[in-house]
């Protein structure tokens, strides 16, 4: 099929007579051709499937042919061929399940017959009743003379570092194999054997101990592990894929993604860290322990290190974090946690994170993309700060975040004093320069973690993240003392210009609506408002006051 394209021509050829599923794309993106058998690939083209999408950008940034593999929607391995044409790319594609199956089947087929015709062992050997060895063949075994096991215990030379299994196979009451069994043994590197052993009796029922032989299955164990990784590596990716492809926002993409890592790296609790020009903001905390987290200095050392994955120690466990780079920016970090001294973490599983690492990277991105279209369609069109939809969305997903951390948050609620004096006696534009103050003050004393918003008028809210009161009150009285600034650049000092402050904290888990910590809050405002203004006052949270 390929031979016979180039031979008519990149340009000219016509693939609709062909015998193979082909189709031919141009670099804009439309589909320009197909064979007969090549509907379900072009269905698939314009559905956007991501292999096919990724295999045409390389392609076209490479000018080279390209091979893959992958699974298609209904589970099927094609094996693809991409073709750079002029101005297009030609995508050959053919389903290899069934080649696959049959050479499975052989591959199974030649390990059967191995087993029945490989009978040799690297090991015969027989253990007295005192544990120690009477017998053992070849002279020589793992590296090692064996002459000069002959008369020690058994499980000295077998587990010389002491590290005997809990199931000895030097103490049965039957014919048992056991396999793989990791043996170390002084001077040789550790390994895997399978090992076959039963009881030895003399003639006249005696019990002389127990005979057996040794296999080394090393290479064996370490390729089955090798494509137990793989697979896991695969469908790891694939999961979160699907996640990256249905996630309608960045809190629900990474939460999703978080619970796949908590599932198949057996731990207990997922930071998912943004990086972006403020700092370090926490998007999602999934899972069922507590642990805080020092985020500047796991972000120092993953910028120090040059592994993909480090090990962090904790104050009662060891984390792994993994930096998320794009562009050569750090854009994030995954923190994995579990209890480390029931289970340390494995080179494998290190491992697993470090290859899995360009499809957290593809998630984050993607979360980074949403939040930013999120905010960009959320301004409020004087000041840029969130508009009332835009902030009661993002602090509510806060708010159902708080169920899971525990970490309570504060809600700022903000009325200017004096307002309309200014539009009264400074007109309008005065009024919306007040305001556009006030705007960027708000911005500057908040963090990354941070939101504010204006919900209309002289009306302004933050929410600061993990937080109590007094953090609160500190931020609010920045507010305060700068409000004299704002009367004396808008042109009259003198005004009665200031702002009111009303301050609720929340309950997490019970408090998930942002109305009813707006009503909360409002009431402590008018607190102020009665009391003389430009104050600040807080409200009970839901706990004290029984709601």
């Amino acid at each position: 099929m390929l031979k016979s394209l180039k031979k008519r021509g990149a340009t000219s050829a016509r693939i609709e007579d062909s015998r193979s599923a082909a189709i031919l794309v141009a670099d804009d993106g439309r589909l320009i051709d197909r064979s007969h058998l090549g509907e379900s690939l072009a269905e698939m083209w314009r559905r956007d499937f991501a292999p096919l999408v990724e295999a045409v950008a390389e392609t076209q940034a490479s000018g080279v042919l390209g091979e893959y593999h992958f699974e298609n929607e209904a589970g099927a391995k094609i094996w693809l061929t991409t073709v750079p044409q002029a101005g297009a790319t030609l995508l050959i594609a053919r389903d290899t399940e069934l080649v696959e199956k049959m050479a499975e089947a052989l591959l199974e087929s030649r390990i059967l017959l191995k087993s029945l015709l490989d009978g040799a062992v690297d090991l015969s050997f027989q253990v007295g009743v005192d544990g120690c060895f009477s017998f053992v063949s070849p002279a020589e075994a793992f590296g090692c003379s064996t002459e000069a096991w002959l008369g020690r215990k058994a499980v000295d030379i077998f587990w010389s570092s002491g590290r005997a299994p809990a199931r000895s196979p030097l103490i049965v009451n039957e014919k048992t194999r056991f396999e793989p069994v990791r043996i170390e043994i002084s001077g040789d590197k550790k390994r895997s054997v399978a090992m076959t052993v039963e009881p030895a009796f003399a003639k006249d029922g005696t019990p002389l101990g127990i005979r057996g032989t040794c296999r080394d299955i090393s290479d064996r164990i370490e390729k089955d592990r090798q494509k137990r990784q793989e697979h896991l590596r695969v469908a790891v990716q694939q999961r979160i894929t699907r996640i990256l492809n249905a996630s309608e926002n960045a809190q629900e993409l990474l939460e999703s993604a978080s619970t796949e890592l908590i599932d198949v790296l057996r731990a207990d609790l997922v930071w998912s860290v943004m990086k972006n020009r403020d700092g370090l903001v926490p998007v999602s905390t999934c899972g069922d322990s507590a642990e805080d987290l020092n985020l500047e200095n796991i972000w120092s050392e993953l910028e120090q290190s040059e592994q993909g994955v480090r090990e962090i120690k904790g104050a009662n466990r060891n984390h792994l974090a993994l930096r998320l780079d794009r562009a050569e920016r750090g854009i994030g970090m995954v923190v994995i946690s579990r209890d480390t001294s029931v289970s340390p973490w494995s080179k494998q599983e290190l491992q697993l994170l470090d290859d899995i690492g360009d499809v957290l990277t593809a998630a984050f991105g993607k979360a980074e993309l949403i939040d930013r279209l999120s905010r960009l369609s959320g301004k409020d069109e004087l000041t840029d700060l969130l508009n009332r939809r835009a902030f009661k969305e993002s602090v509510e997903r806060r708010l159902k975040h708080q169920c899971r951390t525990g970490k309570a948050g504060c809600l700022v609620f903000i009325d200017l004093d004096h307002f309309k004096e200014v539009n009264d006696t400074l007109g309008h534009k005065a009024g919306d320069e007040a305001i556009i103050l006030v705007a960027n003050k708000l911005q500057k004393i908040i963090r990354a973690s941070d939101y504010a918003g204006r919900f209309g008028g002289d009306e302004f809210v933050l929410w600061i993240e993990d937080a109590d009161e007094k953090t609160a009150e500190i931020k609010a009285q920045k507010l305060l003392e700068y409000m004299p600034d704002v009367r004396e650049k808008i042109g009259n000092p003198d005004l009665g210009l200031g702002a009111s402050v009303g301050i609720c904290r929340s309950t997490p888990g019970k408090d998930l609506c942002l109305t009813d910590l707006t009503e909360r809050a409002d009431a402590a405002l008018y607190e102020v408002k009665k009391a003389g203004k430009n104050a600040i006052a807080f409200a009970p949270n839901s706990s004290e006051d029984g709601e």
